[in-house]
């Protein structure tokens, strides 16, 4: 690492509606330290497409940020290829360079380190940090970014220096490594070739013929990690047996009959369910399924390794350091069904429902709420506006309902740690009983009617006998029977 590196930080918190600023700082003090260093071009090293705070196995979106700087017009066989210069070691000129720094800095999409040949580096941090270096000391440039209201503090080395990477070496994916693989196909009539072409995201091939393999060498994006796994199977029920087990974190790959790998999920129980008008798990002629180990100590495919470059030589040293993301999928793996936390409820989603920030022990800055409590999740009683039941700022308690790692988040219930209160109606009330209750609301097809303290039941408009009533009238009423299940309880009004 160059002897001269520095660590850019805000002279104070700033709120995230204020990051695309902060953005701007950071790019515009990246700016004057590349002028002075006299550096025009940066090269990529490392990409990940959202591997570094978020560890989604879904395709990543399209960066705009990517998508106009490198834009990429080749086909691919399981979605579109990432931009055609977004991979390691590609070579960008300054300006593509600090935009993609931009991208990076606002921690919504890719992740990656930018280096010089004369030794210039550019490195955002987990903590709203960016750590410059280079031979020089660059006075000039570390000036104006004080002046621009940066924090700029001399560091002995930027904690992203190569030098401190962890690594797994892998083997080339040289000639002999294709010769493997046209040897499995000739055996068993197909492989799945798994792509992993920056950090956090990879794409799907399935060549079964010479000619195909041929055809996915040619889409390869330079210096991808490849892993080659048996082929996937036209076995669609023993698939959904293994998704049922769920004995360990694997991604769900599929093949649509056209033949395509449209996507890949982290499989969970409920996908293997058969009661969805649209089942996770597909079925029918020329559809194939398989899963694929996801933790690094659970994979072992019948080939990998790494595409060198055009003179043979493998390059690319893919980081394994643990990252912001590694540590979420830790915490939310450790939270179970029926498990009670607490969190303050840090955004709304209109009348979805709100985003809980977990008392969890996160050892970085920067996080996504890790917790979701739905709407209907939210109170046995009924409410106008969900500022009234969990407004921002709320601490809350709450029962994990399922952890969806596909969202990273966990889903919540505050109304399972309290009482059911139509249960200790059905206990104290009998069919034909008289009660009186208050309109609450005006429906399509009747009215409802809050009866007691959380419990409103629907009164159909057939049981009208021509009246009609308005919100804030009261009714008399006749218990006509109680369904706990789909939670239906049937009144008729009395005449």
């Amino acid at each position: 690492m160059p002897p001269f590196t520095y660590r850019l930080t805000p002279a104070a918190a700033v709120p995230f509606a204020l990051r695309e600023q902060l953005a701007e700082t950071f790019v515009a003090a990246a700016r004057r330290f590349a002028v002075q260093a006299g550096i025009d071009r940066l090269t990529i090293d490392n990409p990940m497409a959202r591997g570094f705070f978020s560890f989604r196995s879904r395709p990543a979106p399209s960066a705009p940020e990517l998508a106009g700087l490198l834009p990429s017009d080749r086909p691919g066989s399981s979605g579109p290829l990432p931009p055609s210069d977004y991979h390691d070691g590609a070579h960008v000129p300054l300006d593509t360079g600090l935009e993609l720094l931009r991208a990076v800095l606002l921690r919504e999409g890719p992740w990656c380190r930018l280096h010089a040949e004369e030794g210039f580096f550019l490195h955002v941090g987990e903590r709203h940090d960016l750590y410059i270096g280079g031979p020089a000391p660059y006075a000039q440039a570390a000036a104006h970014a004080r002046r621009s209201g940066l924090t700029v503090e001399p560091v002995e080395r930027s904690p992203y220096d190569p030098a401190l990477d962890e690594t797994d070496p892998q083997p080339p994916a040289d000639g002999a490594f294709w010769t493997a693989v046209h040897s499995l196909v000739a055996e068993h009539g197909g492989v799945l070739v798994e792509e992993r072409y920056v950090g956090g995201d990879q794409r799907w091939h399935r060549p079964t013929t010479a000619a195909e393999i041929t055809r996915v060498r040619a889409l390869l994006t330079p210096r991808a990690r490849l892993a080659v796994w048996p082929d996937l199977t036209d076995d669609i029920e023993a698939v959904r047996a293994a998704v049922l087990r769920s004995e360990r974190l694997e991604l769900l790959v599929q093949q649509d009959p056209d033949g395509n790998m449209r996507w890949s999920r982290i499989a969970e129980p409920w996908m293997a369910r058969t009661d969805y008008s649209h089942p996770m798990i597909r079925t029918g002629a020329h559809r194939r399924a398989g899963l694929v180990p996801l933790l690094p100590a659970d994979r072992r495919p019948l080939l990998s390794g790494v595409l060198p470059d055009a003179d043979g030589v493998v390059r690319a040293r893919w980081r394994t350091n643990r990252t912001p993301a590694d540590e979420r999928r830790t915490l939310l793996g450790s939270l179970k069904t029926g498990d009670v936390v607490t969190g303050t409820v840090v955004s709304g989603l209109d009348d979805v429902g709100v985003h809980v920030d977990l008392d969890l022990d996160l050892d970085h800055e920067w996080q996504c709420p890790m917790g979701f409590l739905r709407v209907p999740e939210m109170s046995w009683e009924y409410f106008e506006d969900v500022a009234e039941v969990a407004p921002i700022g709320r601490r809350i308690r709450a029962e994990v309902l399922h952890v969806d790692l596909e969202w990273e988040r966990a889903n919540l219930s505050v109304k399972a740690l309290l009482p059911d209160p139509r249960r200790a109606f059905v206990r104290a009330h009998q069919i034909g009983d008289n009660l009186t209750g208050t309109v609450t609301k005006i429906i399509p097809f009747g009215v409802s009617v809050r009866i007691a303290p959380g419990v409103d039941c629907v009164v159909h408009e057939s049981e009208f006998s021509g009246r009609t009533f308005e919100v804030g009238d009261e009714v008399r009423l006749t218990l006509l029977g109680v369904n706990l299940e789909p939670r239906w309880i049937g009144f008729t009004p009395e005449v």
